[in-house]
């Protein structure tokens, strides 16, 4: 047990480092590619916010290196409050690897205490805009 809260501490910390940010600018889509692409939770250094999805989906980017980022979206009534969440990390029993199109437990700390559990969705790697 002791290696479970190890290991969802280690989670957290990698993906904490980076919380959210937002900005008063309009929110422009963000753009992805959907072929089958994988990476290793290990890697992951950080998180920012995404804007909402077409039918006010939460979404998130998750950073696993400085041009590399992977968009989630939240399913089902799970995740409201993703766009405040100050950390988060992935529920270290299930895969160490995700793939484009694959679900996974998002796990998203409250402030009162405790952990939110939210559903999430694999969409695909960020494509960078061309400068």
């Amino acid at each position: 047990m002791n290696r479970l809260h190890l290991s969802l501490a280690v989670s957290a910390l990698a993906l904490g480092g980076c919380a959210a940010t937002t900005t008063d600018e309009p929110e422009a889509q963000v753009a992805f590619d959907t072929t089958r692409q994988c990476f290793f939770t290990s890697q992951v250094n950080g998180f920012s916010n995404a804007p909402d999805g077409p039918n006010g989906e939460e979404r998130l980017i998750v950073h696993t290196g400085p041009n590399d980022g992977w968009l989630f979206e939240a399913f089902g009534n799970s995740c409201n409050d993703l766009d405040f969440a100050q950390g988060v990390a992935f529920d270290p029993r299930t895969m160490t690897s995700l793939c484009t199109g694959t679900n996974e437990t998002l796990l998203v700390p409250r402030p009162g205490g405790g952990v939110e559990r939210c559903s999430v969705r694999l969409l695909g790697k960020v494509i960078e805009p061309a400068r």
